[in-house]
């Protein structure tokens, strides 16, 4: 039998550094959310700040020149030198159809353009609002993320317009009140120094209302005019660095999607020619390294 007077010091010590040891223990594994451990140092870093960055594949914005070329329906330096030149079968046959029936022409201009089509397209000035200039050739620069969807404004402010969509199950359309004729662009760099551009003519119209839209997956709440969207004259190119996207009409009034996408507004019988073209090389992150290859002897 123990001696009542043996000391009870050792059990007690042994449950304090138990304890302690339990407490440390859940100290170690409430860390803060996404960090780490780093060996030897006891301290709490976040994997952001631990982790390298590679700048390969950070997000850059696309360049894109608008250009808005006001010309005469019957100019022929418009009309005719600058058509001959640009590839309208770059967007397949069947979409150049579609096109043409709603009074709109498009393609991909590539090379060296004639003396006078250059001197027409070079005489642009840069302005915040392409337009709502009033130059006969209007400039400005769009920054896009890649598969962002930006506004391209050809007319606004228009009091009425009738407009018919032309498609295999007949026409369609109707008069529309207090318009604004549009294109939305989103534009993605691609593996081979070309850039991809989506283009599709819209018509807003009627009261301001508040509409849940669908994008990305997901839905977001969005207070503007009632939107005519003509997704049949999607126009999708890829377009070669120093190259163009032309976009364009027919020469006659009517009531078509060209007509109020197209027509000059300002002038009587006028047009408007829209160009996009890509200011620098749209070459895909996936498609590049991150560091240039050491191609020195040792």
């Amino acid at each position: 039998m123990r001696s009542s007077s043996q000391p009870l010091c050792p059990p007690i010590i042994l449950c304090v550094a138990t304890a302690c040891l339990v407490t440390a223990g859940c100290r170690g594994l409430m860390l803060p959310t996404g960090a780490a451990l780093v060996a030897g140092s006891g301290d709490a870093v976040t994997a952001e700040t631990s982790a390298p960055r590679d700048v390969s594949t950070a997000v850059r914005t696309l360049p894109i020149e608008l250009l808005f070329v006001r010309h005469d329906p019957h100019d022929p330096v418009i009309t005719t030198d600058l058509w001959t030149l640009v590839d309208e079968q770059a967007l397949g046959s069947e979409l150049s159809a579609r096109l043409a029936a709603n009074g709109l022409r498009a393609g991909v201009l590539s090379g060296p353009l004639p003396p006078a089509v250059a001197e027409r397209l070079a005489s642009a000035a840069a302005t915040t609002d392409a337009a709502a200039a009033d130059e006969a050739v209007s400039r400005r620069v769009l920054r896009l993320l890649p598969g962002k969807r930006a506004e391209i404004v050809a007319a606004a402010g228009i009091p009425e317009v009738v407009v018919l969509e032309h498609d295999a199950d007949g026409v369609r359309g109707g008069t529309y009140r207090d318009c604004t004729s549009q294109l939305t662009a989103r534009a993605w760099p691609g593996p081979d120094g070309r850039t991809r551009l989506e283009v599709v003519p819209e018509v807003k119209h009627g009261p301001l209302q508040r509409t849940w839209i669908g994008e990305e997956g997901m839905f977001r709440l969005e207070t503007g005019q009632a939107r005519l969207r003509f997704e049949q004259l999607t126009i999708d190119a890829l377009v070669p660095h120093r190259g163009m996207l032309v976009i364009g009409g027919s020469e006659a009034p009517s009531a078509t999607v060209g007509d109020a996408l197209v027509r000059d507004r300002k002038a009587s019988a006028g047009m408007q020619l829209i160009l996009l073209r890509p200011l620098g090389t749209g070459v895909d992150p996936v498609f590049t390294t991150s560091a240039p290859e050491d191609t020195t002897a040792p």
